[in-house]
């Protein structure tokens, strides 16, 4: 990215679905991801962690700007990010949001039309993946005590 920082980390994936409590059971019940109904910074939706990974399952209609499937990247000063995009010339679909408790976000689109969401996370969300690592939601723990 020349002057912008490199990004290194997915910070979500989300899927936009017209039945999303449907999309939820199968992803819960039948593949046995752990998701729960939650209502933060958004409307009411199904999530979980995977890893360090946000998945989410989000209420609506694809299309109409909206990509059925589409990650967020973590970015840790999303002004500056943001600003080295303006130069670049490659606009962001809304203007930066605040998500709460420090957490920011905003979109550009890729040239096949994909929506990429661009978070800076907030400490209460560095604090919470803290806390999951520490009681095992750790890929590389979690491998290195397989048999």
């Amino acid at each position: 990215m020349g002057d912008a920082e490199q990004i290194e980390f997915l910070a979500a994936v989300l899927i936009v679905s017209p039945d999303p409590g449907r999309l939820a059971a199968f992803y819960r019940d039948g593949l046995g991801l752990p998701l729960r109904a939650e209502e933060h910074g958004a409307e009411p939706h199904w999530g979980c962690e995977l890893g360090d990974v946000h998945f989410a399952i989000h209420p609506g209609e694809p299309g109409a700007g909206r990509s059925p499937v589409r990650f967020a990247l973590w970015v840790f000063d999303l002004a500056s990010y943001v600003a080295g995009l303006q130069r670049k010339e490659i606009p962001c679909l809304y203007p930066v949001e605040n998500l709460g408790e420090g957490s920011w976000i905003t979109a550009v689109q890729d040239p096949d039309g994909n929506e990429v969401e661009l978070t800076q996370m907030g400490e209460e969300w560095v604090r919470h993946l803290a806390e999951r690592r520490h009681a095992g939601a750790d890929v590389l723990a979690r491998a290195s005590a397989q048999p």
